[in-house]
């Protein structure tokens, strides 16, 4: 059943990424280059809701879906953080999406999607290979 539900979330949430026009490369790269607010404007909606949906599953206890614990606290923003948001915003603005638009651009049936997923989770293995070394 959980799963049912997750399904029609993530649906929805596609469905809202494309009618807003997020899944545009055209409106990504206008963001970037301030010739366009639309996506000032998303972002400037999605940032409260996210933070009042945060403090409300704190406030009542959320605990992680997929099991484990969840640790609340703040830590300091590390050099890698900073690296690594740099080199995200990079791949967004040459890609013209982040991880929820190019799902939804998957979903929508655009195969440019598959590849910017692909370099999402190639990425993701790459620094999972630089700090399994570290370690």
């Amino acid at each position: 059943m959980l799963r049912i539900i997750f399904l029609i979330l993530g649906t929805a949430f596609g469905y809202i990424l494309i009618r807003a026009g997020v899944s545009s490369y055209d409106v990504i790269r206008d963001m970037f280059l301030l010739k366009s607010w639309h996506m000032y404007g998303v972002l400037g909606v999605a940032v409260p809701v996210s933070f009042i949906g945060v403090q409300l599953w704190k406030k009542f206890g959320g605990k992680p879906i997929l099991g484990g614990e969840t640790d609340w606290s703040i830590e300091k923003v590390s050099k890698n953080q900073v690296i690594g948001g740099l080199m995200s915003g990079a791949g967004w603005a040459l890609t013209g999406a982040c991880p929820g638009p190019a799902l939804a651009i998957m979903g929508y049936g655009l195969y440019s999607g598959g590849f910017i997923v692909l370099g999402i989770f190639l990425g993701t293995y790459v620094f999972a290979l630089l700090e399994s070394r570290k370690g």
